[in-house]
Order: C-alpha cells, then structure tokens, then sequence
C-alpha cells in the first residue's frame, strides 16, 4: 500500500468538515440532543486519529456496520480518491440519513445492505476494509459467534496482504481473542479517549438513550424482557455515571476506543 502523508493541516480541515456536518446532523435537536447525538460526528475525536494512523486505501474499500455512515465520511475525508462501500444490516429508522449524510459530507460511497456474517461479496475482492464500533452492535444482537462470523467474512472478501483495521471498546484480550485462529497476522494496535466531558444534565438523558439503543440492538421479541433489559442496562449505566461525577466532575459516556490493524496471510 502507498504511504499516506498527513499533518496538522489535514486534522484541521477535517476538524472543520466535522464541526459542519454534526450542525446538520442535529439541526432538528434541542440544545441537550445536540450535545449527544453530534457526538456521531467524529466521535470526540477518535475518528480523526483512526484515519491518520490506519493504513492508507488504495482500492476498494468495505467499512463494515457502517450505521449511519459517519466513519465512512471521514475516510472520504482522510483518503478523497478511495473507492468506498459501506454495509449495514439496515438502512430504516436512523439510519435512513446515511445516503444524505454522506452527501452532505461530500463523500462519494456505495451502501450495500446485507448482514456482515454473510455478504454479498466475492473473495479477495477488498483491498482494505474497517469497521468503526459495530462489532459490539453485533455482538449485542447476534451474540460472540456472530462478531466472529463477521470479522471471519470480512478477511474472506480481502486480498491477501488486505489491511483490516477494526476498531471498538473490546479490550486487547477480546481483540485477541475474536482474531484467534483467522488467517491474519496484527501488525498494529492502539487505543483513544473520548474528548468528551459532559455534565449531569446531558449525562442523564444521555444513558437514558443509550438505554433505549442496547435494547433496541437486542431485537428482542417480549415487551417485558425488554423492559427488564433496559432497566439493567440503565442502573448498570447510572452507577458508571455517578462515579465519574463524583471523581472527575464530568461524564464520558464510554471507555477508550481500540484498534487493531492486521494483514490478511495466504491460506
């Protein structure tokens, strides 16, 4: 793969496309939503690290799990000439907005739905692929076996030497772990913090949300389980809450991210 030359000037370009797309993002938001849903656009940060450190796109491209495109938009942003092909189970409710996010981004990409634990694709047909925090959606709904079949399907449609960089809360064992046994070899890993310190007023409503978003992931059939579900999820958020606030005096909503980049071996 070519080298890819980045500074300051590129971060702050990318900073400022952020700063714009998350005012379109939340345009219809009151003042505390627009603090937590902007946090999609560039994920305090993280993104804009992930993109100058990953290895560079020199052909197509899968970004798996895209959701609502947002990580698509900065690889747009980060490699202008990349060929991109975002994949989401679905493209309903939410993330119905990924086609026009991207648009409004000024991104050029294909959106495919399928499930990422058995695409569409052809083997070897990617020369790089990524996924931004959509394994523990996965996992969550599908369970271990199924970020597994996933991450097994993704190496499957790369070319040999294919760099895949993943990217999620999982720490390093889970990463570990997950890859065990995949014909891939890691080449890099690395872990950022949110730059995000939210108060007790965003932080409420925001686990309340968080909360309604796990269940949803669940796809649960029963009310009433879903009901007990997002009750324990909620208190299990609401003690993580109280702690930061009473040791920090601010809230992050989640732990650092982690990524992992690995090469693709021959079979």
């Amino acid at each position: 793969m070519r080298t890819y030359i980045n500074n300051q000037a590129d971060d702050d370009a990318i900073h400022a496309k952020e700063d714009k797309l998350r005012e379109w993002f939340t345009r219809h938001c009151d003042p505390i939503r627009k603090i937590i849903d902007g946090l999609d656009i560039g994920w305090g940060g993280v993104q804009r690290w992930a993109t100058r450190r990953m290895p560079a796109i020199d052909g197509p491209h899968l970004d798996l799990a895209c959701g609502y495109a947002t990580f698509l938009a900065q690889l747009g942003w980060r490699f202008p000439e990349s060929c991109l092909i975002g994949l989401n189970i679905d493209y309903s409710g939410p993330h119905a907005l990924a086609s026009s996010l991207l648009n409004q981004a000024g991104v050029t990409a294909t959106l495919v739905q399928a499930d990422a634990r058995q695409t569409p694709f052809a083997d070897g047909i990617f020369t790089s692929a990524s996924c931004f925090l959509g394994l523990q959606d996965i996992q969550i709904g599908f369970g271990k076996d199924g970020v597994r079949q996933a991450v097994a399907e993704t190496i499957r449609v790369l070319q040999f030497n294919g760099a895949l960089t993943l990217l999620d809360t999982f720490s390093i064992k889970q990463f570990q772990d997950l890859l065990d046994d995949l014909p891939i070899l890691v080449v890099d890993h690395g872990e950022r913090h949110l730059n995000v310190h939210w108060d007790r007023q965003v932080a409420e409503r925001a686990i309340e949300l968080y909360a309604d978003g796990w269940v949803t992931q669940i796809r649960l059939s029963k009310q009433t389980t879903q009901d007990r579900t997002w009750d324990g999820i909620h208190h299990q958020m609401a003690e993580e809450m109280e702690h930061q606030l009473a040791t920090q005096g601010y809230y992050t909503p989640f732990g650092p991210v982690r990524m992992v980049v690995a090469r693709k071996l021959k079979p």
